[in-house]
């Protein structure tokens, strides 16, 4: 194999590497792979796109997925804000826990004027 055969076989595997999802050592094995051999491409093509010695090489793009953590809007449902009280519903809300909020917020005085 030349260089530039060589050099265009680990921009195949590392690409496939990348979109695969597993670690390196994974993949090594899985495709029968030398780790150091492997490890030392990713750091020569690493550098040459970030010297700009490779402009031809495409881009790739990863999806990335935040977390969902308690608390946080995932944009599936509606807030509503009154007088300093938050209240987040989610797209698969309980409705009975929601009834008896509601009853609860009935039963309050209402603090608020129409002036506020």
């Amino acid at each position: 194999m030349t260089g530039r055969e060589t050099r265009q076989y680990w921009i195949n595997q590392l690409t496939e590497y990348w979109e695969s999802g597993f670690t390196i050592q994974e993949y090594c094995e899985l495709k029968d792979l030398p780790y150091e051999s492997t490890r030392r491409w990713i750091s020569q093509l690493k550098k040459e796109r970030e010297h700009g010695e490779n402009k031809e090489a495409p881009l790739d793009f990863v999806e990335v997925t935040l977390p969902v953590t308690a608390g946080s809007n995932r944009g599936a449902g509606i807030k509503l804000y009154s007088n300093g009280v938050e209240i987040c519903i989610e797209k698969n809300f309980d409705r009975d826990t929601l009834s008896q909020v509601l009853e609860v917020l009935k039963g309050l005085p209402c603090s608020g004027s129409a002036e506020q």
